[in-house]
Formats: C-alpha cells, structure tokens, sequence
C-alpha cells in the first residue's frame, strides 16, 4: 500500500512539474512576443560561417528572417492607395500566381477570408515560413484590406521585401507575398 502512495505521489510531482515547465514556457513567448511588438522591424543577416561563404554571390531566393513589429512601417507606394474604393457589385478575387496553388482562384466575401497553414482557414498554403493564422483579407468601408495577423515571417506586397505589411487598403492588380519571398504569391483581381 505504501508503494503505491509513493507511486501516485510522484506521478502527481511530475505532472505538476511538466505543468509548470508548460505555463513558464507560454508566459515567456508572450513577453517575446510583446517585447517584439514594442521594437521597430529590422532584418537579421546571416553572418557568414566560412571564407567560401562570403565570396558566394547574393541570392534572391534565399529565405530572409524578420523580427515583427507593431506597426510595421510601410513605404511611401503603400500609403498613397486613393483608389482602392471598390466599384458597385464588385467581384473581388485573389489569383494564385506562384506555389502550389498556382492558377487557383479564392473569392474575397466581404467578411473576409483568412490565409496560413491551420487547415481552418479559407486559403490553406502548406509552406513553413507562413504562420497557422497569417493574414486577414476582407472588404472594409468598400476597401479591400490585407491585415497581417502578428505572423512570424511577415506579409509583403508588390515585391517590396523590406516593408512589412501590418494592414493596408489593397488595389487591382496588388501581388501578396505571404511568408517572403519563394513562397505562395496571389495577385488581387477586382472585376
């Protein structure tokens, strides 16, 4: 009897340990994330390992690594956006132009449809530089809006690969770049 007061005793102990291991690990993501937020967007570069790697030629491809921040700043071409008021009885679409998806198309209701990895969302894009919840797209005030849901590599447009987008008013033919670049691409189709 003794042992097995012994044995549930410290199976309780264990459990409890776990569960605190758990709690602690959670409540210090948070504070990343919040001490993320507080900080201004910059690019991390990759230090090179060797002399080899330092004469290799800049690639485009390669997978570039940001820190997010709230807000991120936006470029002077993302804020002038006066024409993004969408016509009457317009049908808005995003066009899949690059990835696996390519040449699939996804109607924009306006609700909004959600983009990442989580297989809840309305756009599911298997890649792991995109987060489970990455983006937000929906019509606002007669506006297509991208809202980048606090994603872990960021959201882009039109290829400007050093301005995270946080939320912007988006235009016909506006391509978004979900995670960077390399990855799944669809451009805004409004008819």
């Amino acid at each position: 009897m003794l042992k097995l007061y012994i044995f549930w005793g410290t199976f309780v102990l264990v459990l409890i340990g776990v569960g605190l291991t758990l709690l602690s690990q959670h409540i210090r993501r948070q504070n990343n994330r919040n001490a993320a937020a507080k900080s201004t967007a910059r690019v991390i570069p990759a230090t090179p390992v060797a002399a080899d790697v330092a004469a290799a030629p800049y690639d485009p491809n390669a997978t570039r690594i940001h820190v997010r921040a709230s807000p991120a700043s936006e470029s002077v071409a993302l804020q002038n956006r006066e024409n993004a008021i969408l016509p009457v009885n317009a049908s808005v679409r995003l066009v899949c132009v690059g990835g696996h998806q390519k040449g699939e198309n996804f109607h924009v209701r306006a609700g909004g449809i959600t983009v990442g990895r989580d297989t809840k969302n309305d756009i599911v894009i298997h890649d792991p530089r995109v987060s489970y919840h990455h983006a937000w797209i929906g019509i606002v005030d007669r506006k297509v809006v991208l809202r980048d849901l606090e994603s872990t590599n960021g959201t882009f447009l039109n290829a400007d690969l050093d301005s995270l987008v946080n939320e912007v008013a988006l235009i016909h033919g506006d391509t978004i770049f979900f995670g960077g670049h390399g990855g799944a691409q669809f451009r805004l189709v409004v008819e």
